[in-house]
């Protein structure tokens, strides 16, 4: 290849050659031997006929030479058309990498948060954008890198430190910074050390720009700080309305002992007090009355122990028990309070749920005879392999639900401890009412 370059650069240099060669031979030769003949006294047509013969000889010799020259010609042809076939593909190639290196000096300048600095922080190059964005002109951008980063001086000792701790090492991290203009931006950047080829280190500094993501991080926090407090200050509210509910209760049962079985024990003590067993007919009345006195406080006492804790929940369930509080409270109340057991349900809970679960249907019994004036209550069970459904209905006046819930006395307050109680036990409780047509209660209980 380097061979036949080199003798397809030096066709001028053999045409001249051969212009010269053929110049001596056609103006040379002839005379040379045209004087030669004369000086041997060679007859005219003889030299006549030698000269022509040698003049085609040459003539002979130089159409070879030409034909050598045209094939050179012609492979130089060829070979140049190559070479510029060659040099336009490399000419498009770099005009198609000059412009990747624009597109990407473009991006760099309008897209990316760019700089590069010297290992001492002298800002050697900042792209567009990032100057945009610190709110600096062209003619700023000179000096320490970090002294164009941000105009507080604690933030620039940090930016400080953290540049000469990358000169063998990448860093990544979130920064604050403090634009010319006063704004206030957060910004994650990479710090990342590159060696020239002449052994000279330099920094690169990528950025992205995260003020916004910070912005709305603070106000999630902000809003999870006042949730967090509301729901605080709604615990110690429902804390003081449970102890409040419950000293309600406690006063409650502190009134029926008093006033009931209070009042029974009195009149049996006097009624023991007055038995004269020197009169045993009269002694044989005041017997009588004392065992109706005696009859009604065993009911009394019954009563408020069932109210406290009934004997039913503890030795056989949730079941049972609802069977016997619907029997007594019918009894006492004289309207008509039913149960069903649909699915024959007799599982067993912790004594907690138990506990719960009772209670909140013994509150929805009570707020039907009490505020919906009902007369009749429908406390039926059913079940499935994962679900318990306890539903109370009642045939009473109804009631907005989303004015009661709200309320803060009286049924709000308990529909709100019965959600309360269910929710404790990871159950769900769904209210249906209609003002005019009664209320569903639901509770559901996973098995």
């Amino acid at each position: 290849m380097q061979k036949n370059k080199e003798e397809f650069t030096n066709i001028p240099l053999l045409l001249k050659k051969l212009l010269i060669r053929s110049f001596f031979l056609l103006a040379g030769l002839p005379v040379f031997f045209y004087m030669l003949f004369i000086f041997f006294k060679v007859s005219f047509s003889l030299s006549l006929l030698i000269v022509l013969f040698f003049t085609l000889f040459i003539l002979i010799f130089i159409k070879q030479y030409f034909q050598k020259i045209i094939t050179v010609l012609i492979k130089s042809n060829i070979y140049n058309q190559e070479q510029i076939s060659e040099l336009k593909e490399q000419y498009e190639l770099k005009e198609i990498a000059y412009q990747e290196l624009e597109s990407l000096n473009f991006v760099v300048d309008n897209a990316a948060l760019f700089a590069s600095t010297k290992l001492d922080g002298t800002v050697l190059y900042m792209s567009e954008k990032f100057s945009n964005l610190l709110g600096l002109d062209k003619k700023e951008i000179r000096g320490s890198i970090e002294r164009l980063l941000t105009k507080k001086e604690g933030q620039q000792q940090k930016l400080k430190d953290v540049f000469l701790t990358t000169r063998q090492k990448s860093w990544t991290g979130e920064v604050e910074l403090t634009s010319r203009r006063g704004e206030g931006l957060w910004l994650e950047i990479s710090v990342i050390p590159m060696n020239k080829a002449n052994d000279k280190q330099s920094l690169f500094i990528l950025g992205n720009d995260i003020t916004e993501r910070k912005e709305k991080q603070d106000e999630i926090d902000r809003i999870k700080q006042e949730d967090y407090e509301y729901k605080v200050q709604l615990q110690k509210v429902q804390a003081s309305q449970i102890v409040e509910a419950q000293e309600g209760e406690r006063k409650r049962i502190a009134k029926d002992i008093h006033d009931g079985i209070g009042q029974i024990l009195t009149a049996l003590k006097f009624s023991v007090e007055s038995i004269n067993i020197d009169n045993p007919e009269r002694a044989q009345v005041k017997l009588e009355d004392l065992k109706v006195v005696f009859g009604q406080l065993i009911k009394d006492v019954r009563a408020v122990t069932f109210s406290l804790t009934p004997p039913e929940l503890i030795d056989h369930g949730i079941a049972p028990a609802l069977r016997k509080m619907t029997e007594e409270i019918s009894k006492l109340s004289g309207k008509n309070i039913l149960f069903e057991n649909k699915s024959d349900f007799n599982d067993r809970f912790d004594s907690l749920t138990e506990t719960n679960l009772y209670r909140v249907a013994q509150e929805a019994i009570n707020n039907a005879l009490k505020y919906a004036e009902s007369t009749y209550v429908l406390v039926s069970i059913t079940h499935t392999k994962n679900l318990l459904s306890i539903m109370i209905d009642d045939n009473g006046n109804g009631f907005e639900t989303n004015v009661i819930t709200n309320s803060e006395k009286g049924l709000g307050m308990g529909l709100f401890f019965m959600r309360e109680r269910v929710n404790y036990v990871n159950g769900r409780l769904f209210i249906n009412s209609t003002i005019g047509q009664g209320t569903r209660i639901t509770i559901n209980i996973p098995l």
